[in-house]
Protein backbone atom coordinates (compact mmCIF):
# COMPACT_ATOMS: atom_id res chain seq x y z
CA UNK A 1 0.00 0.00 0.00
CA UNK A 2 1.48 3.35 -1.06
CA UNK A 3 0.45 6.56 1.33
CA UNK A 4 0.89 9.78 -0.72
CA UNK A 5 -0.18 13.36 -0.28
CA UNK A 6 -3.43 14.30 -1.84
CA UNK A 7 -1.89 17.00 -4.26
CA UNK A 8 0.22 13.24 -5.92
CA UNK A 9 -3.15 12.01 -6.50
CA UNK A 10 -4.47 14.93 -9.10
CA UNK A 11 -1.45 13.35 -11.25
CA UNK A 12 -2.32 9.85 -10.75
CA UNK A 13 -6.32 10.64 -11.91
CA UNK A 14 -4.53 12.86 -15.28
CA UNK A 15 -3.60 9.58 -15.95
CA UNK A 16 -6.79 7.44 -15.82
CA UNK A 17 -8.48 10.45 -17.82
CA UNK A 18 -6.05 10.58 -20.62
CA UNK A 19 -6.95 6.27 -20.27
CA UNK A 20 -2.81 5.44 -19.32
CA UNK A 21 -4.07 3.99 -16.36
CA UNK A 22 -7.40 2.10 -14.17
CA UNK A 23 -8.71 4.24 -11.64
CA UNK A 24 -11.32 3.82 -8.84
CA UNK A 25 -11.10 7.17 -6.76
CA UNK A 26 -13.05 7.02 -3.48
CA UNK A 27 -12.93 9.90 -1.93
CA UNK A 28 -13.80 10.86 1.90
CA UNK A 29 -14.80 8.98 5.04
CA UNK A 30 -14.82 10.21 7.72
CA UNK A 31 -16.32 8.03 10.37
CA UNK A 32 -16.22 3.93 9.39
CA UNK A 33 -20.36 4.34 8.33
CA UNK A 34 -19.41 7.46 6.21
CA UNK A 35 -16.70 5.42 4.71
CA UNK A 36 -18.66 2.47 3.68
CA UNK A 37 -20.72 4.94 2.11
CA UNK A 38 -18.17 6.19 0.22
CA UNK A 39 -16.92 3.15 -1.18
CA UNK A 40 -20.41 1.69 -1.83
CA UNK A 41 -21.46 5.13 -3.82
CA UNK A 42 -17.41 4.88 -5.96
CA UNK A 43 -17.39 1.29 -6.69
CA UNK A 44 -20.90 0.41 -7.23
CA UNK A 45 -21.22 -2.49 -4.21
CA UNK A 46 -23.84 -4.31 -4.79
CA UNK A 47 -27.43 -3.49 -2.09
CA UNK A 48 -26.73 -6.22 -0.05
CA UNK A 49 -23.32 -4.86 1.01
CA UNK A 50 -23.58 -5.69 4.90
CA UNK A 51 -21.52 -2.51 6.13
CA UNK A 52 -18.72 -4.29 8.32
CA UNK A 53 -14.88 -4.95 7.17
CA UNK A 54 -15.72 -8.04 6.33
CA UNK A 55 -18.26 -7.32 3.92
CA UNK A 56 -16.69 -4.62 2.42
CA UNK A 57 -13.58 -7.11 2.08
CA UNK A 58 -15.38 -10.00 -0.13
CA UNK A 59 -17.10 -6.55 -1.72
CA UNK A 60 -13.76 -4.93 -2.63
CA UNK A 61 -12.09 -8.95 -3.53
CA UNK A 62 -15.32 -8.80 -6.10
CA UNK A 63 -14.09 -5.25 -8.04
CA UNK A 64 -10.75 -6.78 -8.15
CA UNK A 65 -11.74 -10.22 -9.57
CA UNK A 66 -13.63 -7.70 -12.59
CA UNK A 67 -10.03 -6.58 -13.26
CA UNK A 68 -8.02 -8.46 -16.09
CA UNK A 69 -4.76 -5.94 -15.33
CA UNK A 70 -2.98 -3.41 -13.56
CA UNK A 71 -5.15 -0.92 -11.70
CA UNK A 72 -5.20 1.48 -8.88
CA UNK A 73 -7.40 1.85 -5.96
CA UNK A 74 -7.43 5.45 -4.81
CA UNK A 75 -8.84 6.61 -1.24
CA UNK A 76 -8.55 9.60 -0.02
CA UNK A 77 -10.08 9.73 3.59
CA UNK A 78 -11.48 13.21 5.35
CA UNK A 79 -9.37 14.98 7.50
CA UNK A 80 -9.92 13.14 10.24
CA UNK A 81 -7.72 10.90 9.16
CA UNK A 82 -7.77 7.03 7.61
CA UNK A 83 -9.52 4.26 9.68
CA UNK A 84 -7.55 1.89 10.61
CA UNK A 85 -9.61 -1.03 10.08
CA UNK A 86 -9.98 -0.01 6.73
CA UNK A 87 -6.20 0.30 6.17
CA UNK A 88 -6.22 -2.99 7.31
CA UNK A 89 -9.04 -4.35 4.55
CA UNK A 90 -6.74 -2.42 2.10
CA UNK A 91 -3.62 -4.31 3.07
CA UNK A 92 -5.02 -7.38 3.17
CA UNK A 93 -6.48 -6.54 -0.40
CA UNK A 94 -3.27 -5.48 -1.63
CA UNK A 95 -1.65 -9.02 -0.50
CA UNK A 96 -3.52 -10.93 -2.25
CA UNK A 97 -3.91 -8.84 -5.54
CA UNK A 98 -0.88 -8.02 -7.11
CA UNK A 99 -1.59 -6.11 -10.44
CA UNK A 100 -3.67 -3.90 -7.49
CA UNK A 101 -2.12 -1.02 -6.43
CA UNK A 102 -3.42 0.63 -3.70
CA UNK A 103 -3.05 4.39 -2.83
CA UNK A 104 -3.92 6.23 0.59
CA UNK A 105 -3.59 9.72 -0.10
CA UNK A 106 -3.10 11.48 3.03
CA UNK A 107 -4.44 14.99 3.71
Amino acid sequence: MIHIEAAGVDGLLARAVTGTDHVHLVDGGSGREETYDRFAEALVLPEHFGRNLDALMDCLRDVADRHDGPWTLVWRPSHGGADPGVLDVLGDLDDEYPDLSIVVADR
